[in-house]
């Protein structure tokens, strides 16, 4: 029986490379592209996987050949899909990610089976160690009402609930506040690991120690801030621990935080104590972003074993 239950977007990354803009009717010829996976739920789940956690990815994907290669690519990471159901006629999630000359990114994106997501019932059975929703405001009408159930069902069979979040800064409707929407599910969350501008928007608060204590007087019992390249903050039992992140040339930086809450989660499911968890989960962000692709640096085997090695994990 997997440890980890993980919900979240599941999307497959179309990196074109960098060119020049070809005039209308015209064509410009590019290098390779890329087809990567991606999606905060995906990428959680194989950097967890890869550190040895029996982990399921649960919801839907779209039928078509990018969904059939996303499975393909889970598959062979060794995840359980028993609970990831298939939506006949319907696109997975595609993000097209554009490079200029300049280095600048943008990105167009289809939201396909992510805009009609769902939880298969049989997902809440089951006695994981660990539930954890990625991101689940990208799941189209699951959020923000389906969620709060499914959180309380979780919490009702006495599994660990854990939230990674996403707010957009740039998308926020002027009559949105992401404190009191997320309040009621931050109530539920046992772990939680915003950035530092998402713990900022859910909370309502601005200085770093106010954060901590407005998310542990709703409930949360660990709260972890991801901080980029100055590593981490994570805060239980009172007390407040800073990690440092090491320094490194970073190529890529998508998917750094998703690789750090696997990390985090893994370490969880194995017994360490939260600040070793989030040691070892600035460590899987750091690797991530010394390559292209949101989970391709965690493939190297030999790293990955020196890392579980050194937390006594191997």
């Amino acid at each position: 029986m997997p440890g980890l239950a993980i919900i979240g977007n599941c999307c497959a990354d179309l990196y074109i490379p960098p060119h020049d803009p070809p005039p209308p009717g015209g064509i410009e010829r590019i290098p390779r592209p890329r087809v990567e996976l991606g999606g905060n739920g995906a990428n959680t789940a194989v950097t967890a996987a890869r550190l040895g956690v029996p982990t399921a990815l649960a919801g839907v994907l779209g039928d078509d050949v990018f969904g059939g290669h996303l499975r393909e690519l889970l598959t062979a990471e060794g995840i359980d899909l028993s609970l990831l159901l298939t939506r006949e006629n319907c696109g997975a999630p595609v993000t097209l990610v554009l490079n200029d000359q300049a280095g600048e990114r943008s990105f167009v994106h289809h939201g396909g089976s992510n805009d009609s997501w769902e939880l298969p019932t049989a997902a809440l059975a089951k006695p994981w160690e660990v539930f954890h929703m990625a991101a689940p405001e990208l799941l189209g009408s699951f959020w923000p009402n389906p969620c709060l159930e499914t959180a309380r069902s979780v919490k009702s069979a006495g599994i660990e609930l854990s939230l990674d979040v996403f707010v957009s800064q740039d998308n926020l409707e002027p009559d949105s506040d992401p404190a009191e929407t997320h309040a009621p599910l931050l109530e539920l969350a046992d772990m939680v690991f915003p950035n530092e501008a998402e713990a900022r928007a859910i909370t309502g608060r601005d200085r770093l120690e106010d954060v901590l204590a407005c998310l542990h007087g709703l409930g949360v019992t660990i709260a972890v801030i991801k901080r980029g390249d100055r590593g981490a903050v994570v805060s239980w039992d009172g007390q407040v621990e800073k990690i440092p992140a090491e320094k490194v040339t970073a190529i890529d930086t998508c998917g750094a935080g998703d690789n750090f809450v696997g990390g985090f989660l893994a370490g969880r499911i194995n017994g360490l104590d939260p600040l070793e968890c989030a040691k070892l989960g600035c460590e899987l962000g750091t690797l991530c972003v010394q390559r292209k692709g949101s989970v391709t640096a965690s493939s190297d085997r030999r790293k990955l074993d020196l890392l579980l090695e050194r937390y006594g994990l191997g």
